[in-house]
């Protein structure tokens, strides 16, 4: 596997920044931080995009109400804007996505971004607990 030299950047730069951060596949990385994995993902063809997401932050059980999980992820985009939640199957992922002039600058964003996704899962678990099974990260 060769990352593409935008997730290269990131990599470099953010493990000179003491992050622990490795490449994953041709164009995403996983950023390690308080035993939480980040995945930021950037595309070789659009290197001022990239999306930063918290996978697998709640899981939903048998017995979860759906319309009380799609309400809160909904609450939790109005109160935290750039957050985006997703639920994808029984799993709830959290993102943002940022367009950059380029990969230096979207270094310098990532450390406050990561605070961004930690504050919106933080008002997930605050509005429904910590979920129906253990975190996977």
């Amino acid at each position: 596997m060769q990352a593409n030299a935008q997730i290269e950047h990131y990599v470099a730069q953010l493990g000179a920044d003491d992050f622990q951060i490795e490449a994953i596949d041709a164009h995403a990385a996983r950023i390690t931080l308080d035993s939480l994995e980040f995945v930021l993902v950037v595309a070789a063809d659009e290197p001022s995009f990239f999306q930063l997401m918290l996978p697998s932050v709640w899981q939903a059980g048998a017995t979860t109400d759906r319309t009380l999980l799609l309400e809160t992820a909904n609450d939790v985009m109005n109160t935290i804007k750039a957050a985006k939640v997703v639920i994808y199957g029984e799993a709830v992922h959290v993102s943002v996505e940022q367009f950059v002039e380029g990969p230096q600058q979207g270094v310098a964003l990532i450390p406050g971004l990561m605070e961004l996704l930690r504050s919106a899962v933080a008002d997930f678990h605050e509005r429904l607990g910590m979920g129906q099974a253990p975190q996977v990260h």
